[in-house]
C-alpha cells in the first residue's frame, strides 16, 4: 500500500525501452507524489477518517452504503497547460510478485466481490493551466452488505502522450519521457482481522517473452495482503526422483483476491512431451502472522503443444543451433580419428609386405 512514482521512456529502439523499464523500476517507492522532471505534481489531501494521518496514500474506514468525496491536487509548474489522464484500478499481482496499483491488463480474479474501480468515480481527464493548480474529486460509495478485509487499488495519474510526444519533437530528441503517479487506496469496514488463503489453480506449458515456462496460477482469496512470500517450486518427469525445473523466489507480495501467474523457466531447454508433477511449496505474512502452502498437481504435455512452443520459442531456436554444431564437431572428430586408423592400417600393411618379400628374397 504505498504513493509511488514510476517513469517509463520509449524510444523507437525497443532495446533501449526494455533497458530504461528496467532500471527506472527500481525508483518505485513509498513517498509523497512528485518528481521534479514531471510536467505536474500531485498531493493528496487527506481525510479525517484517514486510519494512519502520516500516511501520504488514502487509507480510509468507511460504513456500508456510506458516500465520501476524497481530493488530489494537481499542480502544473511550466509555462504552458498540462491534460492528465485519470485512471481507477483495483490491485492485483503481477508476474514478478509484485503489487500492481496502477493500469494494467491482468484479469481480476473470480473473488474480488467489489473491484475498486465499480465502487469509485471521478474525472478521466484534467486539465491544468500553466502555473496552476487543479483538484480532482473523486466519490466513493460503499457496498450495501458489510465486509471484512479490504478493498485495495489505486489512482492513476499520467500526462496525455500526444501532449509528451510533441515537447519531445520541439526538443528535437527521439525520446518521450512519460511520467506517472499511482496514488493507493486502501478501504475497510471493520477491524476484524482476515488472512490470506492461496490455491493453486492451474499449471500448464506456454511462454514468457517467447520462452518456454510452465505457467502456474496461485490464487489469493480472501481480502488480505500476503507479504514476505517466498516461492519454492520443482517440476518432476513421471517417476523421476530429481527435478527437471525448479525455480526460488523471496520477498514476494500478492493482492487481495488476486490472481497471480508464477512462471517457471525451462532454462534454455526444449520442451518434451509428457507427464510431469510440479511440487511447490510457499510461505508468507499478514499481520505479523506466518503460514505456509504446499501445493502438487500432476499435468501433461501434449506432443503438438510442446512442437508448436519449441518451434516458437527463441531460446530453444538457439539451443538447437549449438546442438548442431556439437553434433558436426563429434562428425569431424569422427572422420579424422577413422582416416588416422585407415593410414596407421595402409602403414601396417605395407610393412608386413614388405617383410614378406625381404624373407622370400632370403630364401
Amino acid at each position: 500500500m504505498k504513493v509511488s512514482v514510476y517513469m517509463t521512456s520509449k524510444k523507437i529502439q525497443a532495446r533501449l525501452l526494455l533497458a530504461i523499464l528496467l532500471c527506472l523500476s527500481f525508483f518505485i517507492g513509498i513517498g509523497q507524489v512528485s518528481a521534479s522532471a514531471a510536467n505536474f505534481s500531485v498531493n493528496t489531501i487527506i481525510p479525517e477518517n484517514q486510519i494512519d494521518k502520516s500516511k501520504t496514500y488514502f487509507n480510509l474506514k468507511m460504513g456500508p452504503d456510506q458516500r465520501q468525496f476524497i481530493t488530489t491536487t494537481l499542480k502544473n509548474e511550466t509555462e504552458k497547460a498540462v491534460t492528465v489522464e485519470v485512471s481507477l484500478n483495483s490491485a492485483k499481482t503481477n508476474a514478478n510478485g509484485l503489487i500492481e496499483y496502477g493500469n494494467n491488463t491482468i484479469k481480476k480474479d473470480a473473488s474480488l466481490a467489489y473491484p475498486l474501480d465499480t465502487l469509485m468515480t471521478g474525472p478521466t481527464s484534467v486539465v491544468i493551466p500553466a502555473h496552476e493548480s487543479k483538484d480532482a474529486i473523486f466519490q466513493i460509495t460503499m457496498p450495501s452488505q458489510s465486509f471484512d478485509g479490504i478493498i485495495l487499488g489505486g489512482l492513476t495519474f499520467q500526462q496525455k502522450s500526444s501532449e509528451v510526444t510533441q515537447d519531445a519533437s520541439k526538443a528535437g530528441t527521439s525520446v518521450q519521457n512519460e511520467y506517472a503517479y499511482a496514488v493507493a487506496v486502501v478501504l475497510r469496514e471493520t477491524d476484524t482481522p482476515v488472512f490470506p488463503n492461496l490455491n493453486l489453480l492451474t499449471v500448464k506449458p506456454g511462454q514468457e517473452n517467447y520462452r518456454n515456462v510452465i505457467i502456474t496460477t496461485i490464487q489469493n482469496d480472501q481480502a488480505a495482503i500476503l507479504s514476505d512470500v517466498k516461492v519454492d517450486a520443482a517440476i518432476y518427469a513421471k517417476n523421476g526422483k530429481k527435478p527437471v525445473y525448479s525455480s526460488t523466489k523471496n520477498d514476494l507480495q500478492v493482492a487481495p483476491n488476486s490472481s497471480w501467474v508464477y512462471p517457471i523457466s525451462l532454462e534454455n531447454t526444449k520442451m518434451e512431451a509428457g507427464t510431469y508433477t510440479l511440487r511447490m511449496t510457499v510461505s508468507g505474512t499478514s499481520a505479523n502472522k506466518s503460514k505456509t502452502w504446499t501445493f502438487s498437481k500432476t499435468f501433461k504435455i501434449a506432443e503438438k503443444e510442446a512442437r508448436e512452443l519449441n518451434k516458437s520459442a527463441v531460446d530453444v531456436k538457439a539451443n538447437t543451433n549449438a546442438k548442431s554444431i556439437n553434433w558436426l564437431l563429434i562428425a569431424v572428430i569422427c572422420l579424422i580419428i577413422l582416416v588416422v586408423i585407415l593410414i596407421l592400417l595402409f602403414l601396417l600393411k605395407n610393412k608386413r609386405e614388405k617383410q614378406s618379400v625381404d624373407t622370400n628374397s632370403h630364401d
